[in-house]
């Protein structure tokens, strides 16, 4: 749900209870089976919402019949006869199809209009070709999980940089012949520069199956639904503190200038006699909206400078002229 707020900033111008865990099988108009399993209690209040678990199965359950999908992962266990505390919506990805991230979100919104839904705790998880399909939807829908947990998959370690502030818990399986060690040691490695509590499990023992033993693992859950997702918090700083970061700041690519001031504790932003507060959360470190995955990122010392938006993509402001 990535607003490019680069384009605020430099526009500053220009989502019954099934009584032994069943689970029933639904359709998106947009063509997306899925498999519906709600928790206990959801029939008994009204007003109650939610956590919505999203679960990406592998390339082995692709097709047309929803009963593959219970062969592995999560709908494995709810077949089962496992109990979850919260929705888990299981779709399938037509044969020889992998998983498309704006097809998954087009389902994302549908479920949250027709399910009740707690917003602030919409999880995704998958394995294999879902794990692939997991780092995916989270790097280009950074502001919408709170949090993430791709087993035996891998992607875009180059972009991983985007999932900064989404919780992260990764499962591998040190003798993975399929889907090698290294695809998910090269986004773990590359996330922790920006993120570094992501949480990193190898099964020295395990291949390619090391879903089995990552969902029979308790804590997974408990760790899992205590996240909420992200939002930025405004801390307090002095006038006097902000001023540092005044001056003009160039992006010499866009050809682009910033004009930043202190204000009544956020600096402001101004380009073309357009403004946009922007308000500090940790020192050198600011945001623009809460909930918006976007930060302005200030380093360097007096005339030396720079600051970076941190948007769908990085940009870099240099400062040319202190104001005094």
């Amino acid at each position: 749900m990535m607003k490019t707020y680069l384009s605020l900033f430099l526009l500053i111008c220009c989502c019954s209870d099934l009584v032994l865990a069943q689970q029933r099988n639904e359709k998106l108009i947009v063509e997306q089976d899925y498999l519906l399993s709600l928790p206990e209690g959801y029939q008994q209040d009204p007003q109650k919402k939610f956590p919505l678990v999203l679960f990406l199965h592998g390339s082995g359950e692709r097709g047309n019949d929803l009963e593959k999908v219970k062969v592995n992962g999560l709908p494995k266990l709810v077949e089962a006869g496992k109990k979850f505390p919260f929705i888990l919506v299981s779709p399938q990805a037509h044969e020889n199809e992998g998983w498309e991230s704006r097809d998954l979100m087009r389902l994302m919104q549908s479920l949250q209009k027709k399910y009740r839904i707690d917003e602030d705790r919409l999880y995704l998880t998958g394995l294999s070709m879902g794990g692939y399909g997991s780092w995916d939807m989270a790097i280009k829908y950074p502001g919408l999980f709170a949090a993430v947990v791709p087993v035996c998959g891998g992607g875009d370690s180059a972009k991983v940089w985007l999932m900064r502030n989404t919780p992260t818990w990764v499962f591998h399986g040190a003798k993975d012949d399929a889907v090698p060690l290294k695809a998910s040691q090269e986004m773990v490695d590359a996330l922790r520069i920006h993120n570094p509590s992501v949480k990193f499990t190898i099964y020295p023992d395990a291949g390619h199956d090391s879903w089995t033993a990552a969902y029979n693992t308790d804590s997974l859950y408990t760790w899992m639904l205590s996240q909420k997702r992200f939002k930025y918090t405004q801390s307090t700083v002095a006038k006097a503190d902000l001023e540092r970061y005044q001056g003009y700041y160039v992006n010499s690519l866009r050809n682009d200038t910033i004009k930043v001031e202190a204000g009544s504790g956020v600096l402001i932003g101004t380009m073309r006699n357009h403004q946009v507060e922007i308000k500090p959360y940790q020192e050198g470190r600011f945001f623009i909206k809460e909930n918006e995955p976007v930060d302005v990122v200030f380093s360097g010392k007096k005339r030396k400078q720079q600051f970076v938006i941190n948007d769908e993509r990085q940009y870099i402001y240099k400062m040319i002229r202190k104001i005094e």
